[in-house]
């Protein structure tokens, strides 16, 4: 019996990191992206630098403890939208992970390289629409999952809601890059 309550406990604190992280990520990817001169954008670089282990972290709990919730149901397959949650899950940690962390990085290197005006690579890097749309993508398909996990749905409805939002997330980010 507890440890279906440490289970359960661990998997909300994952999806916390994971929420937290995005919030944070996106707030200070507006002010990173309106910022002028390096040192105010270094401020938000650091913000968005100590957010880097959020998400990734977040998805693996959540993936961890998900496994230990599914092994309790008993023998015979999942309900289908575990494994389109499980698959979600998986895809956001790795592009926060491969993505977004090393869009960060490239964006904290650039602006480490020139004081003052913002630098034309550190400006790109800022304004790197795979970054902003990855990120927003991934949050978007998170909030499905979330979805997922309250509703209970079939398969096309847990598909429509992880592809949609990531996909308006897609559109979004890449279209906030720019500003």
């Amino acid at each position: 019996m507890r440890l279906y309550g440490i289970t359960m406990f661990v998997h909300i604190l994952g999806v916390i990191a994971l929420f937290g992280g995005f919030a944070m990520q996106q707030r200070a990817g507006v002010r990173l992206r309106a910022a002028t001169r390096a040192e105010q954008a270094l401020s938000w670089a650091a913000v968005l630098d100590m957010t880097r282990p959020m998400v990734p972290s977040g998805a693996v709990m959540l993936l961890v403890t998900g496994a230990v919730l599914v092994s309790r149901l008993g023998p015979g397959a999942p309900p289908v939208w575990v494994p389109v949650a499980a698959v979600t899950v998986l895809g956001v940690g790795l592009a926060a992970w491969l993505v977004v962390n090393r869009g960060i990085g490239a964006i904290a290197g650039a602006l480490l390289e020139h004081e003052g005006e913002l630098s034309a690579e550190a400006r790109r890097r800022i304004g790197s629409a795979r970054l902003w749309a990855t990120l927003a993508a991934t949050n978007g398909a998170a909030l499905g999952t979330l979805w997922l996990m309250t509703n209970k749905p079939g398969v096309v409805e847990s598909l429509v809601a992880v592809l949609l939002p990531a996909a308006v997330g897609a559109i979004v980010g890449a279209r906030l890059a720019s500003r």
